[in-house]
């Protein structure tokens, strides 16, 4: 296998950007996560940000759940969420692809809530959009949360042509060109990760020829940075 491209990174830009390419080489952006602002917002952001460090983009909530009451919102509110092949679920698609083109996005992440289960509904109607939507040039990463199996989760993600969005310290990595590590919350709270844990993380991101890597742990910027040691062979210096 040739040598695996690694992109490690944080979920949100560290309150701390000073030095920020030292760190991390991608962050995990949710500022399209409602709805996704006007292309000059986006292109000051990336003209902010070093060169080096590149983004991936959050999709807008509102294709898989509808908005609150109340919020304004282009078109019939009704015609958003539930991923309906509405004109207003494909408008909102086309302004996150614009919005992500904006700041030279590297792939996008869909989020689906706790409330779109695996259901034959749901799963048709999430195909029957994606076979209508325009596809970017880019990998689309889904992680589904709620009462999915890994192994269901996975065969839809592989049949829709996404990449499912994996923990490793939890489940296996699907087999593909492309995978995504998101690493949640859940570790070691108030901690870094340890530094077994960090190199299980390298040995899942290196089985593949392009791999992201997002940490949203307590502490995500010391955990990226890290990992970016153990993967260029330094010694990261962390207490397992």
């Amino acid at each position: 296998m040739s040598e695996s491209r690694i992109r490690v990174g944080t979920v949100g830009l560290p309150r701390r950007r000073g030095g920020l390419p030292a760190a991390v080489d991608i962050v995990e952006l949710a500022t399209g996560r409602d709805w996704p602002p006007k292309g000059q917002a986006a292109r000051k952001l990336r003209a902010g940000i070093p060169s080096a460090v590149g983004f991936t983009v959050q999709l807008s909530r509102f294709l898989a759940e509808q908005p609150p009451a109340g919020t304004p919102a282009v078109g019939d509110p009704a015609g958003y969420g539930r991923f309906e092949p509405s004109a207003e679920n494909f408008g909102l698609w086309e302004r996150c692809l614009e919005h992500a083109a904006a700041l030279e996005a590297e792939a996008l992440v869909l989020l689906t809530p706790v409330e779109f289960t695996p259901t034959r509904p749901n799963r048709e109607r999430l195909a029957t959009f994606l076979e209508r939507a325009r596809r970017p040039d880019v990998p689309v990463a889904w992680e589904p949360r709620g009462p999915w199996e890994p192994a269901s989760a996975a065969a839809v993600a592989l049949d829709l042509g996404l990449v499912l969005a994996v923990d490793p310290l939890r489940d296996e990595l699907p087999e593909g060109p492309v995978a995504y590590l998101r690493l949640g919350p859940f570790a070691q709270l108030g901690t870094r990760l340890g530094t077994y844990d960090l190199e299980r993380i390298a040995d899942a991101a290196r089985g593949h020829p392009l791999s992201f890597c997002l940490f949203e742990t307590p502490r995500a910027l010391d955990d990226a940075r890290t990992l970016r040691e153990i993967l260029a062979g330094r010694d990261p210096g962390v207490t397992p």
